[in-house]
């Protein structure tokens, strides 16, 4: 048997050089989609991200650093760039405005053709999108494009934040899917900004309890204790929910006085 040995080897060896090459292929294919040189087919590639979308709430208490870089859409390739910074200039509050970079692999007819404009654009890698192509963006039929499953909760995310005075409830719903359902790679970077924005609207609809309720759950998902996580809030983001509860605290001692 042991005299077997090497044939046997050496007989598999074509076929273990021909897994090697085809691993190697894939992982160059996969850098070409990520750089936008390669349009990789939306039936066969439904998990990867092929844009992000930079957007803030519309609040009114955004800086106008975030507010005029509400809208930009970027490659892969660019957000992966260690200097990559979303904003022509620093935030004005100091990191305080809750900003969202939503990962999109955008299968439907308006995400494609941001994709394809994206491209086009060539080696700056973003464009910016006007309040009302990011609307059209959101209202398209994503819902039966192949890239559904993928992209469900940063186009719910991305209507939330721009619809909020509108639609508060559908916001609050919106940020809720986020916060339980999160749980892909791509979808991570919601979570802590879905937490802020969501205690925010509640406050603003005075349910305060329910408020209360969220910042608890917040300091019970992220502790300051224990390792640091990817996608961890920052202790900006932290700050900004001890705001909020100092005001929850004001306002269920205003209710009992």
């Amino acid at each position: 048997m042991s005299g077997d040995s090497p044939f046997v080897i050496f007989s598999l060896l074509p076929y273990l050089c021909g897994i090697l090459g085809l691993l190697l292929l894939w992982q160059y294919h996969q850098k070409q989609v990520l750089a936008g040189r390669i349009q990789a087919i939306d039936i066969f590639d439904r998990s990867g991200i092929r844009m992000y979308v930079f957007a803030t709430p519309d609040d009114g208490l955004i800086c106008n650093a975030c507010w005029e870089a509400n809208g930009m859409v970027y490659l892969p390739s660019q957000v992966a760039n260690k200097d990559f910074v979303p904003r022509s200039g620093p935030c004005a509050n100091s990191g305080r405005c809750t900003i969202v970079m939503a990962g999109m692999y955008g299968a439907w007819l308006e995400a494609r053709n941001v994709v394809n404009r994206l491209r086009a654009a060539g080696t700056p890698g973003s464009l910016k999108l006007s309040v009302q192509e990011l609307s059209e963006l959101l209202k398209g039929n994503w819902e039966q494009s192949v890239s559904a499953a993928t992209d469900r909760l940063a186009v719910l995310m991305l209507a939330a934040l721009s619809g909020e005075k509108k639609n508060p409830d559908a916001a609050i719903n919106a940020y809720q899917l986020a916060i339980r359902e999160a749980k892909e790679v791509h979808a991570l970077p919601l979570v802590v900004p879905a937490f802020l924005r969501l205690a925010e609207v509640l406050m603003n609809v005075e349910r305060a309890d329910e408020a209360v309720a969220v910042v608890q759950e917040f300091e019970e998902r992220y502790p300051r204790e224990g390792r640091t996580r990817p996608y961890d809030p920052t202790e900006t983001q932290r700050g900004l929910m001890a705001i909020k509860k100092s005001r929850l605290k004001t306002v269920s001692i205003g209710r009992k006085g």
